[in-house]
Formats: structure tokens, sequence, C-alpha cells
């Protein structure tokens, strides 16, 4: 090949890597341009799609393993601050047990009401005093001082999760009453059937549990970088999931779509309690199974489940498949079981967003106090 031509090839190769590199460095200033510009800009869908990575998590930053069940927080934790500017901003303190609030008296005085679930029950985002359980507890004391509310619900928890719990700590507190909050995505556990009727749900530690555990705990903390975090938690990232997606992906756009709410209603209203839930058979067994479980675990208690949902299914239509009408019915046919109504109770309030956190689906202030209120009521009749 004359030199002439092979000279050709080489400048031709040079030039297409320039060009490649120029490229590359022109889509890496861009993405940086978007990066400063679009928090700017304040839009409110990518602001919620941020914070949802960003916020700090309780149980990631300050989880401790358990291996009975899998994790609880650290014990002993004073006055620690999650925050997140404009949105999040509240102080967690642990017990010798790992669970959020004072040390447990167990003197045989005290009549123990336990709270049972997850990041709803624990009071994500709220001060100790303005959480429903704290508010049952002064309400009650009023009358009976003994009275003692404790609060067993850690974030992440799924109906496997908190059926452990209680079962580890049932003899120990010896409740009078139960309160279970309930999540509809406390289904979601990833549970083994290993009978027609009967579902695994104790915890099944590998031989490196704690330590996976221990070096997840450690990738939540704030000082700590990667660019698989850094991306997770860009703007370009949510850019891509709320707008882009939302384009090119029906499943996606479905899933983020609302349906239109009356004049004055923050939320679709509530359809009138249909005489048999149409949930997926699926779900429904597991759910009834974990309930019956629960209720024979509260012994002669009453059992209180109230149920609460997320703003995602809020938004949506009422309908017969709601997870909240298996809950209904299974207190109709068990005696002991209180079910009370706060999604229908939310639904049917003009104003209803104030009951939640604004970036967040956990309850506020406000959604603490109503749900205690209603949980008073119940408890009074």
């Amino acid at each position: 090949m004359p030199n002439q031509e092979k000279s050709s090839i080489k400048k031709k190769i040079i030039n297409f890597l320039i060009n490649i590199m120029i490229l590359i460095i022109s889509l890496c200033i861009a993405v940086v341009i978007v990066e400063i510009t679009l928090p700017l800009l304040k839009i409110r869908n990518l602001e919620e799609a941020v914070y949802q990575v960003r916020r700090p998590v309780v149980h990631g930053i300050y989880g401790a393993y358990n291996p009975k069940l899998y994790y609880t927080l650290q014990k002993n934790l004073r006055h620690v601050r999650l925050f997140y500017p404009g949105q999040l901003d509240y102080i967690v303190d642990t017990n010798d047990q790992g669970f959020r609030g004072p040390n447990w008296d167990l003197s045989s005085r005290r009549k123990n009401v336990v709270i049972l679930g997850d990041s709803f029950a624990f009071g994500w985002g709220v001060g100790w005093d303005q959480t429903i359980g704290r508010i049952l507890e002064r309400e009650l004391q009023k009358t009976d001082p003994s009275y003692q509310v404790i609060n067993l619900a850690i974030p992440g928890y799924d109906f496997d999760g908190i059926i452990r719990c209680f079962e580890l700590y049932k003899d120990m507190l010896k409740p009078v009453a139960v309160v279970y909050i309930f999540c509809p995505n406390d289904t979601l556990c990833d549970v083994k059937k290993i009978s027609a009727t009967e579902y695994d749900l104790e915890y099944h530690p590998g031989p490196d549990a704690e330590k996976n555990y221990r070096e997840m705990v450690a990738r939540q903390q704030p000082g700590y970088w990667s660019w698989d975090k850094f991306f997770r938690s860009s703007y370009c990232k949510a850019y891509h999931a709320r707008v882009l997606r939302r384009i090119f992906d029906k499943r996606i756009r479905a899933s983020l779509a609302e349906d239109k709410a009356p004049a004055g209603f923050d939320f679709f209203p509530p359809i009138a309690a249909p005489a048999k839930s149409t949930l997926d058979d699926k779900q429904k067994q597991l759910m009834l199974y974990c309930l019956k479980r629960l209720r024979a675990d509260a012994g002669s208690g009453n059992f209180y489940i109230l149920d609460t949902s997320d703003k995602s299914i809020l938004y949506k239509k009422d309908e017969a498949d709601n997870r909240r009408w298996v809950i209904c019915q299974f207190s109709k046919v068990n005696p002991g079981v209180i079910a009370i109504d706060f999604e229908s109770y939310v639904r049917s309030t003009p104003d209803g967003r104030k009951f939640f956190l604004d970036y967040d689906d956990h309850w506020s202030v406000a959604g603490h106090a109503a749900a205690a209120k209603l949980l008073i009521a119940k408890w009074s009749n």
C-alpha cells in the first residue's frame, strides 16, 4: 500500500477519533448544563423524583442487623435528625431494643398496647409526640395512666417482618390490644408458600447475611460516593424517569396517570363497600393468612386494623379490588377485629392532601392526628 494512501487512512482514523472525543465532551458538557439548570427551574415532577432518591432513609442509614428479624434500627440512638431541605425534618430516638421511642416499662402494672406496621406507623417525617401511637397513649392515659403504647413498627417491613417482629416480642409485652397500620405494599413480601393454606414467613439468613447487610448500610451513608449513586440521584435520571419514559413507555404512562377528582377534592371519592372484594385471589389468600396469624397472636385483646394508602392509589378511582375491602370483610367475620377505613375518610375530605407530606406518601402531622381520631372513636365504642 502506497505511503500516501496509508497516510490518508491514518488521517481519517485520527479525525474519526477526534470527532468521537468531541461528541463525548459535548455530551458531558450538555449533561453538566442540564444538571445545573434543572434544579433552578424547580419543576415539581422532577423535584419529587430527586427527593425520592436523595431523602434520608432512616433504616438505610441507621439500620442494625438482626438474625431473627433481618433488621431493626440501631439501639439507643439519640436525637438523630433526618433532614431534606423544605421537605423533611424530624428527630428519631430509639430504645434499648432498637425501636422508636423510650425504653419499655415491662412492669406488671402496665397495660400495653402494641402498634404494628411499617414507615406509616413508625411516624416517618413527624416528631415522636405527633405519631398516632403517642396520640393514642396520651388519650388512653387520661382515664388510666397504666396504659403504655409500644411501637414495633419499622420502615420497610412487609407482612413477614411485621409478623416475625410481633411474634418475637408478644410474650414479653403481653398486649391488651394490638393496632396494625396496614399499608398496601405490606403484601409485597417475597414469601414461599409451603402448603395450600400456609406461607413460610421466617427469616432464613444466608452465610454472609450480616456482612452483606452491613455493606448495604455503609453504601447508604451520606458520605458514601459512587458513580451509580450519583447517577441515580441526578436530575438527568429524574428527567429520564418522569419525562422521557412517560412519553415512550405506555406502562409507565398508565402507572403515572391520575383520575380527575371532583371539583373541590384532591382525590376521587370512595365507593360503597362492595359485597365481595375482587382483589386477585393470590394476594387475597396471602392477606387473609397474615391477618389470621396476627389475630391469633393478639390473643384475647381487640385487634384494630387501620388502613392507609399512598397517593398513587388515592389519585385513582376507588375500585372493588382495593386491598382495604379484604380487611373490612375480615373484620366482619372475626370477633374482636375492628377495621378502620382511613382511606375512605381521606377520599371524602375535600383537602385530603393535607394528610400527607408534600413530596412523600407518608402521613403528615395532620394525617397522624386524623388517623388517631378515628382510632380513638372506635376504641371508645
